[in-house]
């Protein structure tokens, strides 16, 4: 099957994740997290894509990003996982894919947004390593949830802090609801690559892109493009 053709909007939000082929570690410990985080900020910044929330797991990352230019995004993932992967297979004297196929990643509209901040700031929570998000060093949470700036990168803040009144405890209190019919959503929607959204929202980026950005009807065959 013909692999869906990635879709984003320049200065828009995207929900992006890569995870380890089989599954397995791409970090071994604290000192390769932060020499991969340190690397993403100086490419991101290079390559002019803001870095809005993340989260880095030994075989996984979650990352909320915005675009600003055209070809950023999938240069940002290029230059750095295959230098992480070059770094990570001399260190291990490994040879062979370190991630599983391309990074993953799907559009956000405004609501959803905040459903992807959230969903990535509980990921250490739900993998069951920290009962407090605040406690995992690797991960938005920490700033989210103490104010206090990030360690390793420039962390956009201003949408949280509208959203949140600058308040870290009303964040938390958001953080705690974490409904599983919206993590479903947000994992259906970066295994697909689809655009996850309102229905009004979804139809106008078919309009103006004429492309099909849903998953087709049962029985029926997908169509690449509306205008066919």
């Amino acid at each position: 099957m013909a692999r869906q053709k990635r879709y984003f909007r320049v200065n828009e939000p995207v929900h992006a994740t890569a995870r380890g082929v089989n599954r397995t570690p791409i970090f071994r410990h604290g000192f390769d997290k932060r020499k991969y985080l340190k690397r993403f900020a100086l490419v991101a910044e290079e390559e002019k894509v803001e870095i809005h929330g993340y989260c880095v797991l030994d075989n996984h990352v979650h990352w909320l990003l915005v675009p600003t230019t055209e070809h950023g995004l999938a240069r940002l993932f290029l230059r750095v996982h295959t230098w992480w992967a070059q770094h990570f297979n001399k260190l291990l004297e490994r040879s062979g894919h370190l991630f599983q196929s391309r990074f993953h990643s799907c559009l956000l509209d405004a609501a959803h947004y905040f459903a992807a901040m959230r969903y990535i700031d509980a990921n250490p929570r739900a993998a069951g390593i920290v009962r407090d998000p605040a406690d995992y060093e690797f991960s938005s949470a920490r700033a989210h949830l103490t104010g206090k700036p990030d360690p390793f990168l420039v962390l956009m803040m201003g949408n949280w802090r509208h959203r949140f009144s600058n308040d870290p405890h009303r964040y938390r209190e958001f953080l705690q609801e974490s409904p599983r019919e919206e993590q479903d959503r947000l994992e259906k929607a970066l295994r697909s690559g689809f655009p996850i959204g309102s229905d009004d929202w979804i139809a106008q980026l078919e309009q103006e892109s004429h492309r099909r950005l849903r998953p087709a009807p049962p029985g029926r065959a997908r169509h690449k493009s509306l205008a066919a």
